[in-house]
């Protein structure tokens, strides 16, 4: 059997590896592996497993890094349409699909192989006795070792390599992310139990077994003898004790022996008998774990209970509770409440978008439809307000329902936050966010929660279009005019777009596409014009509630500019009219200020109408625009367009 393989490098092409007979049974495509490459070893993905190959000599597959797929087969199919559309190595398509860190890199391990060796050269030298000290060691660990310090020890170590005096192996580096484990605890008894084991919590103490004794007794007043008799302890310990006040000692003659009395009730002895023992602590932790029916984990407990570890290590030796370990999630929603909502009606506008695309959602076909258009792909042209989000809802509701994945895109991270909020009400404990603002170990656990099918929806940026939920039915790219959809440099290649990519994976997940924008990029237009895709008009903004929008303008005192919309509740309002000034005609016209007449008359009336204004100034950096008020000149990069101001 032989695998096809894909590397992170720059090289336009696969690779044939022989699979070892002990690997066989175990290997799949989609696998990481550990392979020998050139001179060292690499991280590989296999791609496809063949019984029969066209090399002649193959090398062997050394090691499977991961049983578990890191990519599935759409992924894959999905890379290999990426490596040909944007003539990138298939290895760096790949690599996009997975979660920063999950591969470590490449060092070496030196291991000393002749002990008696020797050498004339110090540099040499110092590395024998290092090895002969420290046993087998890594490169990295052979950098920042204080004997080699401003060394080139690798030169001399592949001379005694040469010689057959030291084995320098490549090796691969254990990735930077893992699981995150945390220490549990449990009850190792039933609850009903405790008041059974309280007496043995603790620290021995002989005034707490006087006391645990008296209390047994089953008369008042026993003699003394009887009591150290019962507490194993002596009459002098007793006396000692009774300046304690928790007991008295009654002697009425010399021939009558003492008596030994408790001053406190007896309901009230096992407080007492706890804090001699210094055992409050560990009733309180066992107090704790009863009211718990699964592990949980420690650093709860010591905030409850102020324990430490070898508090916990006493009570598993007392084989009362029981110490485990578990693997939890790092989720950056976890922390956050959404308040669940329920959709709002929608307009026939919304109603009318919304049949189409809730008929290809439950069709997916991606036969011609009568109109002679993809029914696959949408143009969701809405103006700012228009309700494209409540569209995009009811599409992710549909294809969940359906035990489908849905993936939310949005330009920018900053609009993440704001998606969030809606998605997760909507749709509480299905979603998940990737962007690359979360840490490493938040990112690692989203993509493998999303491997394992324990999420159904990804909202993020670009980079959340690759998360391998196991069957995406619905990508959504919202603002997909916007250029940062477009991967370019300093970011290394391939140079993607999100939006062409995304509709690759629909064609080949036989989904649905949404494109969403108040302005459509110009080559969406195009493309809808040629019936490549449906578009799809929502003329009207929907500005709120007819009943709130009222009681706001009464209480501001405002007139109100909104309009019933067709919607039975809603109301809408006109798109505000833009009105283009020219300057240099200002300036002829004896303005000499940076704003123009029509700017001031309506900042003028706007104050009047006690209402506020905001200005937007076109400005980069620290300089203020500067142009030519003349003829409207501006001082321009000569490689673009971005103005030198």
């Amino acid at each position: 059997m032989y695998a096809e393989i894909a590397v992170n490098a720059a090289i336009n092409q696969s690779f044939d590896y022989a699979v070892p007979p002990e690997l066989a049974a175990r290997i799949q495509a989609g696998q990481m592996v550990q392979i020998p490459f050139g001179t060292a070893v690499q991280h590989g993905i296999i791609l496809a497993l063949r019984e029969t190959t066209e090399i002649t000599q193959t090398k062997p597959i050394q090691a499977i890094l991961d049983p578990i797929p890191v990519v599935n087969p759409s992924q894959i199919a999905l890379a290999r349409w990426m490596a040909d559309r944007y003539l990138a190595p298939i290895g760096s398509c790949l690599w996009l699909m997975l979660t920063p860190g999950l591969t470590g890199g490449r060092d070496i391990r030196v291991t000393l192989i002749d002990d008696q060796a020797t050498s004339k050269d110090s540099v040499e030298q110092k590395l024998l006795d290092l090895l002969r000290r420290r046993g087998s060691m890594t490169g990295k660990r052979l950098e920042v070792n204080k004997s080699l310090q401003g060394t080139n020890w690798r030169p001399a170590a592949d001379a005694l390599a040469k010689e057959g005096i030291l084995d320098v192996e490549r090796i691969l580096t254990p990735p930077r992310v893992k699981p995150r484990t945390i220490q549990t605890a449990l009850l190792a008894i039933h609850p009903n139990e405790l008041p059974n084991v309280v007496r043995h919590l603790g620290k021995d103490s002989k005034q707490a077994d006087i006391l645990e004794a008296l209390a047994a007794m089953p008369i008042d007043e026993p003699f003394m003898y009887q009591v150290a008799e019962a507490a194993d302890t002596t009459e002098a310990t007793i006396k000692k004790f009774e300046a304690s006040g928790l007991i008295k000692i009654d002697k009425p003659d010399k021939k009558t022996p003492a008596t030994v009395a408790l001053t406190i009730p007896r309901d009230g002895v096992l407080p007492e008998i706890l804090k001699l023992r210094k055992a409050e602590n560990e009733l309180h932790i066992l107090r704790v774990l009863a009211r718990q029916s699964e592990p949980i984990d420690v650093q709860w407990i010591y905030a409850q209970t102020g324990a430490k570890l070898p508090d916990l290590k006493k009570l598993e030796e007392d084989e009362l509770i029981l110490l485990g370990e578990k693997q939890t999630w790092r989720d950056s929603l976890a922390d956050k409440d959404f308040v669940p909502n329920m959709p709002p009606p929608l307009t026939p506008e919304q109603s009318e978008a919304w049949k189409v695309i809730e008929q290809h959602i439950k069709g997916w076909g991606w036969g011609k439809a009568a109109d002679d258009r993809p029914p696959g792909l949408f143009l969701l042209h809405g103006v700012t307000g228009s309700g494209k989000t409540e569209i995009y809802l009811r599409a992710i509701k549909l294809t969940i329902q359906q035990g489908r994945g849905a993936i939310y895109l949005v330009p920018e991270i900053a609009l993440t936050a704001q998606t969030i909020r809606r998605v997760a009400a909507r749709f509480p404990g299905q979603t998940a966010i990737i962007h690359s603002k979360l840490s490493e170990g938040e990112r690692y656990d989203t993509w493998r929660r999303a491997r394992e099918g324990l999420i159904q929806i990804v909202v993020g940026a670009r980079s959340a279009l690759f998360t391998p939920l196991p069957d995406v039915g619905l990508v959504i790219l919202d603002e997909e005019h916007d250029n940062s959809y477009k991967q370019s440099e300093p970011i290394p290649p391939p140079y993607y777009h999100a939006r062409d990519v995304a509709e690759q994976m629909m064609r080949q997940n036989n989904g649905v596409l949404i494109l969403g924008s108040a302005t459509p990029d110009l080559e969406t237009v195009y493309r809808a014009g040629r019936r490549e895709l449906r578009a799809l008009v929502l003329p009207t903004r929907i500005m709120g509630h007819r009943v709130r929008i009222q009681e706001q303008a009464e209480r501001t005192g405002v007139n109100s500019l909104y309009h019933p919309a067709r919607a039975a509740d809603a109301m809408t309002i006109d798109l505000p009219p833009v009105e283009i000034v020219d300057m240099r005609t200002e300036l002829q016209d004896g303005n000499t200020s940076i704003f123009s007449y029509a700017l001031q008359n309506a900042l003028t009336e706007t104050l009047k109408r006690k209402e506020q204004a905001i200005l937007f100034i076109n400005r980069r950096g620290e300089s203020t625009y500067v142009f030519c008020r003349d003829c409207g000149y501006v001082a321009a990069c000569p490689r673009c367009d971005t103005p030198l101001t």
